[in-house]
């Protein structure tokens, strides 16, 4: 059995063109136990820490937070507790055929990835 990623602290960088209102919702977010526990699973913490988009990429990125990355060792688990809490996910596959989901929380996404 490999490590587990659920009941731990997750750590994620979000850079950002917008970081007052990015810090905003990720702050809103941090603050909804339930979210986090939907998100993570019940217990885990998270921190994200929100950066501004360096200047010198201003103009050559597409303006906006793509995602913020978490790896969870049950991503069924995950999925379910997240559309129970009537929040949006959608399901993929990614390079090497990695399972993931995107998750809409405050008009942020969160992407989960399989710990495998």
């Amino acid at each position: 059995m490999g490590p587990r990623t659920d009941h731990l602290r997750h750590q994620a960088l979000c850079v950002t063109d917008d970081e007052a209102a990015v810090g905003a919702a990720v702050a809103r977010f941090l603050d909804d136990r339930a979210l986090v526990d939907a998100l993570l699973g019940p217990g885990s913490e998270a921190t994200i820490d929100v950066v501004p988009l360096p200047a010198e990429l201003g103009g050559r990125l597409v303006p906006g937070t793509t995602s913020i990355s978490f790896a969870v060792d049950d991503l069924e688990a995950r999925i379910t507790a997240c559309r129970t809490a009537g929040l949006d996910v959608s399901v993929g596959i990614g390079p090497g055929d990695l399972p993931y989901a995107l998750v809409t929380i405050a008009g942020l996404e969160f992407e989960l990835v399989a710990w495998t």
